[in-house]
């Protein structure tokens, strides 16, 4: 009980990291014995509770896009750069 109490401090209000992934919502999951615990509303898989630092906190705004289109969100038409090419050059 300590501890699901314990997470819920830091996570009222904020939104939350699964280690370097995207920023998500949170939602409240009913673990063992009713107590509930942060995870994400997309229910985007990780592994653990918690407890050991998977997720964390942060007032980032959302960046993850199927929790952005739970909320009703509308996506965001830019294109993201996976990773930038150099400029072709002139022949």
């Amino acid at each position: 009980m300590r501890f699901a109490t314990a997470q819920h401090r830091p996570f009222t209000g904020m939104r939350l990291h699964i280690g370097r992934s995207d920023i998500a919502r949170v939602a409240w999951v009913p673990r063992i014995n009713s107590f509930a615990l942060p995870a994400p509303a997309c229910h985007q898989g990780w592994s653990g509770l918690g407890a050991g630092g998977e997720i964390t906190p942060t007032n980032q705004p959302v960046s993850c896009r199927k929790c952005q289109r739970l909320a009703g969100e509308p996506d965001d038409p830019a294109q993201h750069i996976l990773f930038a090419l150099p400029e072709p050059s002139a022949p």
